[in-house]
């Protein structure tokens, strides 16, 4: 065992979303306080650097709860860490999620795109029009898990997947061939609902791999992460509460101001 600890951490106790939730407590803490009338007027409490890693973990724990509706014979893996170096923000390269069954692995992207349009087609994943590097970083991601298992010995399929969270419309023009790029609420059923490529002994190898610690880089517990996070969480919907009550009052107020004013007209 490492001094900090590490390796007494199994990988399926990972939260959901652990890795980013991480750098949105990093962000949050370097950024300094709202003050008391920001906190009076409902004020964001996250800044425009911090809000896409606060939506991301949203996105990966949305995807997290729907994969432990998985049944018996499924094992999930969250915020595994793959990279070989930290990048320029300190983290290092992570899967959001690991799925091993018997229709095979799948090494799931998770990307919360609220209330946007996304087009899918064999080369290019397009989000309000924007073509972005999803199938490339997926497709890098399996290649990286399909190495872990050739270095054990286990010969077991891997499937990379985007998983699509809070789309208003996704046109697929045609599934990539490498990738494949679903709605979240569709996940659970096209993953059990595949040809079994897997028996319960490779199944359980694999899960057993992917579960030790030293299969990866190295992580600590995420047990204070997301009890921080939950902090910022409640933050933001306090925030939005407040900003919601300030537009109730301002709705009542012009109310007020018309109500006497119709009798007037109406002569």
């Amino acid at each position: 065992m490492d001094d900090d600890g590490w390796r007494s951490t199994r990988m399926r106790d990972r939260a959901a979303g652990a890795a980013v939730m991480e750098q949105v407590v990093r962000l949050h803490t370097q950024a300094p306080p709202r003050s008391a009338i920001e906190r009076a007027l409902g004020t964001r409490p996250i800044g425009a650097d911090t809000a896409p890693w606060f939506a991301g973990a949203l996105g990966e724990r949305e995807v997290g709860a729907l994969l432990d509706r998985l049944p018996e014979g499924w094992s999930v893996f969250h915020a595994v860490p793959v990279g070989t170096r930290p990048d320029a923000s300190g983290a290092v390269a992570d899967v959001d999620h690991i799925v091993v069954g018997p229709t095979g692995v799948f090494v799931v992207n998770t990307k919360h795109h609220r209330g946007q349009r996304v087009w899918v087609g064999e080369r290019a994943v397009l989000v309000g029009g924007q073509k972005q590097p999803y199938l490339r970083n997926s497709d890098l991601e399996a290649s990286r898990v399909r190495g872990v298992l050739a270095q054990a010995g286990i010969v077991a399929p891997v499937t990379a997947v985007v998983v699509l969270v809070g789309t208003k419309e996704v046109t697929v023009r045609q599934q990539p061939r490498r990738v494949v790029v679903l709605r979240a609420e569709q996940l659970v059923r096209w993953l059990t609902r595949r040809p079994a490529v897997l028996d319960a002994a490779t199944t359980a190898a694999v899960a057993r791999l992917f579960d030790d610690p030293a299969t990866w880089q190295p992580v600590g517990s995420c047990a204070d992460t997301v009890q921080r996070f939950a902090v910022i969480e409640r933050e933001v919907r306090n925030a939005q509460l407040v900003r919601a009550g300030w537009l109730l009052a301002i709705a009542l107020g012009a109310v007020a101001v018309a109500l006497p004013l119709i009798p007037a007209l109406q002569h």
